[in-house]
């Protein structure tokens, strides 16, 4: 009996191949100059095997493009194989549609069984360069594809309708692209989505259109301005800041509640900043009370305590200004009603009490002391406050024990909180 083999050597591929693919853009704006480099890396491949593969990226339009390459013997057991698109993938294919670019990749050597599918990813062409914008960002638009020199109509708008600028028209460039930047995205814009859309020849299937997001955008607040950094308690502090916008714009609206923590750390004071047009700066002031902690003082102008009255914010980290608070320095003057007095004559004495602040001291201790030759006349006189004077007053008999002469008076006024003069 006579026995006939036949063999037939089929390309293997090596057991447990893995496959990776990597794009080098996720996201990018429409271009005729821009190119994607798909990346397929492989592991555990057959060493002694060639590797072919077809590559498609579907765009869309709803075109599939086509590429191919290979990586032959030697070759180790990792690999890597790449191809850009759209310029390794023939005639026709672009990165002038928006929207989501499929991609995939079939291995066409060696064999395989079942499906010869051995990756997939994808890629996003946009118009705008970005898909999320703070207020007062400028918005990057580019597209491709257009007749060369053709006007092209861009419409923004959002739930409101159409954004106050919009719709305008922009040129292409000889190559049928578009480039325009919104300059910076008004502070008061409503917040939310809206819908980029151009319009031109020839059509464009699927059309240019895109969403985007505006949010609210972070305020900056300058270093914090004190008029005093040393003051006494019934005095006024005047505080003073700037505010700006990411693009430098001096913002010119809202409010802050600055915050003031006594000595003690514990005491805390809130003072209204509002805009003065006439100053440029956010102003507010506080006057010290007479009963607060002596020692160092902080203001604060806390995090995302400003808003300018749109929701946009700030600062994102808190402004410190430290000041120091000491006891206010009473100024003290007193009259008498006369000059000249005799035996049994009443001495009226009236005080003015006067505070660093400017204004009259009216709640605390005032005691009025007579003087002949240095020697004390009798006990100290205390003395009540007279609204409708203003005036702390007393009085005083003279009596036929005292001594006759020049008398002077000593006035002396406290607190209960070290207040003094």
């Amino acid at each position: 009996m006579l026995l006939i083999v036949t063999t037939f050597n089929a390309p293997v591929h090596a057991v447990g191949e893995t496959y990776t693919l990597t794009e080098s853009a996720s996201r990018l704006q429409e271009s005729s100059t821009a190119s994607v480099l798909l990346i397929l890396n492989v592991s555990n491949a057959n060493t002694v095997a060639n590797y072919a593969f077809t590559w498609s990226v579907k765009d869309p339009s709803g075109s599939v493009h086509k590429a191919n390459n290979a990586t032959n013997v030697p070759h180790p057991a990792s690999f890597v194989e790449s191809v850009a698109y759209p310029d390794k993938f023939g005639s026709g294919p672009s990165l002038a549609y928006t929207g989501v670019y499929a991609v995939w990749v079939n291995q066409t050597q060696p064999l395989l069984l079942g499906s010869t599918g051995v990756a997939n990813g994808q890629f996003e062409v946009d118009l705008t360069d970005s898909l999320s914008y703070p207020r007062t960002f400028p918005v990057g638009i580019r597209a491709s594809g257009y007749a060369p020199n053709l006007n092209v109509t861009i419409a923004i708008s959002g739930s409101g309708g159409p954004t106050p600028g919009f719709p305008l028209n922009q040129l292409a460039d000889s190559n049928g692209d578009l480039s325009y930047v919104w300059p910076s995205i008004p502070a008061s814009t409503s917040l939310g989505s809206y819908t980029v859309i151009l319009t031109g020849s020839p059509t464009k299937t699927p059309p240019d259109i895109q969403s985007f997001i505006v949010t609210a955008t972070n305020v900056t607040i300058s270093p914090l301005t004190i008029s005093l950094s040393y003051l006494q308690r019934s005095q006024t502090e005047d505080f003073r800041f700037s505010a700006s916008y990411p693009n430098g714009a001096q913002v010119k609206t809202g409010s802050a509640n600055l915050r003031l923590v006594e000595a003690d750390g514990l005491t805390s004071h809130y003072v209204a900043m509002a805009y003065k047009s006439t100053l440029g700066v956010f102003r507010g002031t506080f006057q010290i009370p007479l009963s607060s902690e002596v020692g160092p003082w902080v203001a604060t102008v806390e995090v995302s305590s400003f808003d300018d009255g749109y929701g946009n914010k700030g600062p994102i980290s808190s402004v410190l200004k430290p000041f120091t608070v000491s006891p206010a320095i009473l100024t003290v003057s007193a009259t008498t009603n006369y000059n000249n007095y005799t035996i049994g004559g009443i001495v009226v004495i009236y005080a003015s009490v006067v505070t660093p602040g400017g204004y009259n001291f009216t709640s605390g201790t005032v005691t009025a002391t007579t003087y002949h030759s240095s020697s004390q006349i009798g006990s100290p006189l205390l003395l009540f406050y007279d609204q409708s004077r203003a005036k702390w007053v007393g009085s005083y008999t003279v009596n036929s024990t005292n001594p006759y002469g020049i008398w002077q008076i000593q006035v002396n006024a406290s607190d209960s909180y070290g207040n003094m003069g």
